[in-house]
């Protein structure tokens, strides 16, 4: 009862002020005693009757919690997890989206996958579990609850690729053979796994990693060190098993060199007696510890080193035209070459027919230019968009208009009008700027009016063609949009920093709309 009646004085900031005031000061560390005793007791009669209700369950049984059902495949096994995942919550974390990316390495039957899911139910959620036993388990808890955005690979985590030994006891305990303690024990079973490596997986921003992979911790860490910057936070839990080296103050190391904070604390002493006082670091003994990092501000404040950039005009205000290919001319020609397949019959392209001959070839049979205004020689046609003066109807196979409808006030009008001169089953490939300078040369002419977004671009689209037939995409990321906006060419970055996607970035976005073969406008 304590704990319900003095757990609203600790929490509310007034009542803990009045508190002060009123009682002496010596009663509030006894009530904060009195309440952490009270709701550690509520946790343990809740875990007693868990354990008493699971324990002795067979494999395969299924349990209801929370709301999901899960398959086990072992009584105990389940029980500790329901207990340190649920209960303990020793892989929570405070998401700063409402869809993090989350990499579960070491998933088991799904219990952490299950819980991250359940706290953030939009969440982009990568499974790693090696066990040819346990997955099963894993695949099938992940659709009997219908859980979506959950991908799950039936691989170990190593310092590289390729098939390795693997020796597990089918329910919890395993580990790579190159990590495999003196003697494998009695009843464990060998097999051989494919190998992947997580570097391959921190191509893009992750909201959490969590790492339990039996003694393989420092290998994965070190091969991904360097892009360890793209982990937001982690919990690792660490393996020391007998008779092998011991690698914890290599991976606290490695913390430090790449600006992670972490803590490490130890919350195995329930299954694991060995690791309680009297202290014993005799070198046979199992232990587990975890260790939470969250990576903390870096390089620090003062330490950033603009160089070149460190300026208020850009190094070029020509797009990097003047220096090679434009950043987003890059990110449009690689759009256009994945669907060069929709550039053919009668194809319309704005300015110029530069686009409709790179990638259409000889699938083009007519060519037309559309240009807003009289005068340019390679125009075909003079037309408006916005009003659909000058523009033919149910003509064109394919339409090009790549970083036009910036240039379009009434942008909405401008779509209705590109898909009304579509023929059915015609396809139009646009184009729009989402972090980009402004186009002075267009907005002293007829104006430079928006900016998109995915979102915005696909809401436009939506609003005139089937959904099903709108695609849309984004390019960039920071590194990308600095380099854009600068005026520095795409050949003054890498590959990999040009191709690499960070969906908070939006440089271009590109739409693919499909008008349907039965036309109902």
């Amino acid at each position: 009862m304590s704990g319900n009646i003095f757990s609203p004085i600790l929490k509310d900031p007034m009542l803990r002020a009045i508190a002060r005031k009123v009682l002496p000061a010596r009663v509030e560390p006894w009530l904060q005693c009195a309440v952490r005793k009270a709701s550690e007791g509520r946790t343990n009669r809740h875990l007693a009757r868990w354990r008493r209700k699971v324990w002795n369950r067979k494999p395969g049984s299924v349990v209801r919690c929370l709301g999901y059902e899960i398959r086990i495949n072992d009584g105990p096994n389940f029980y500790v997890l329901y207990k340190d995942i649920f209960v303990k919550r020793i892989y929570h974390f405070e998401a700063q989206r409402s869809d993090p990316f989350i990499l579960d390495c070491g998933g088991n039957i799904g219990m952490s996958a299950l819980y991250f899911k359940h706290v953030y139910p939009k969440a982009h959620v990568i499974v790693f579990e090696p066990d040819p036993a346990i997955f099963p388990y894993l695949e099938e808890n992940i659709t009997l609850n219908g859980l979506t955005d959950v991908r799950l690979l039936k691989s170990a985590l190593a310092g590289r690729e390729g098939t390795l030994t693997f020796y597990s006891d089918g329910k919890y305990g395993s580990c790579l053979a190159q990590h495999a303690p003196a003697g494998i024990p009695e009843g464990w079973t060998k097999w051989e796994v494919p190998c992947v490596r997580l570097r391959d997986y921190l191509t893009e921003a992750v909201d959490f990693l969590k790492m339990n992979i039996e003694g393989a911790e420092w290998d994965v860490l070190r091969d991904s060190e360097d892009r360890l910057h793209e982990v937001r936070e982690m919990v690792i839990e660490y393996h020391h098993l007998p008779g092998l080296p011991r690698t914890l103050h290599k991976i606290l190391e490695l913390l430090d060199r790449r600006g992670f904070e972490y803590l490490i604390n130890d919350f195995d002493s329930e299954t694991n007696s060995s690791i309680g006082p009297p202290f014993r670091l005799d070198g046979v003994r199992r232990w587990v510890a975890v260790c939470r990092r969250r990576l903390t501000c870096w390089p620090p404040v003062g330490w950033v080193r603009f160089g070149s950039l460190r300026r208020l005009t850009p190094i070029s205000r020509g797009f990097g035209f003047d220096r090679g290919q434009p950043i987003d001319r890059y990110y449009i020609e690689v759009f256009l070459q994945r669907h060069r397949s929709d550039i053919r019959g009668a194809v319309l392209e704005i300015g110029d027919p530069g686009y409709t001959h790179k990638f259409g070839g000889n699938q083009v049979t007519q060519s037309d230019v559309l240009h807003a205004v009289p005068g340019n020689p390679q125009a075909t046609m003079v037309g408006d968009l916005a009003t659909g003066n000058g523009i033919p109807q149910a003509t064109f196979d394919c339409m090009i208009l790549t970083q036009t409808f910036l240039f379009i006030y009434d942008v909405r009008a401008a779509i209705v009008n590109s898909y009304r001169a579509l023929k059915r089953g015609g396809v139009l490939l646009a184009t729009f700027p989402g972090i980009s300078q402004i186009s002075r040369y267009d907005m002293d002419r007829w104006g430079d009016y928006w900016r998109f977004t995915t979102l915005s671009a696909r809401r436009l689209f939506e609003e005139v063609f089937p959904a099903a037939n709108v695609t849309v995409e984004a390019y960039g990321n920071v590194l990308a949009a600095i380099a854009f906006l600068h005026g520095l060419a795409a050949e003054e970055l890498k590959p990999h920093e040009l191709e690499y996607r960070d969906r908070d970035y939006e440089v271009v976005i590109t739409v693919r709309a499909v008008k349907p073969q039965a036309d109902e406008r």
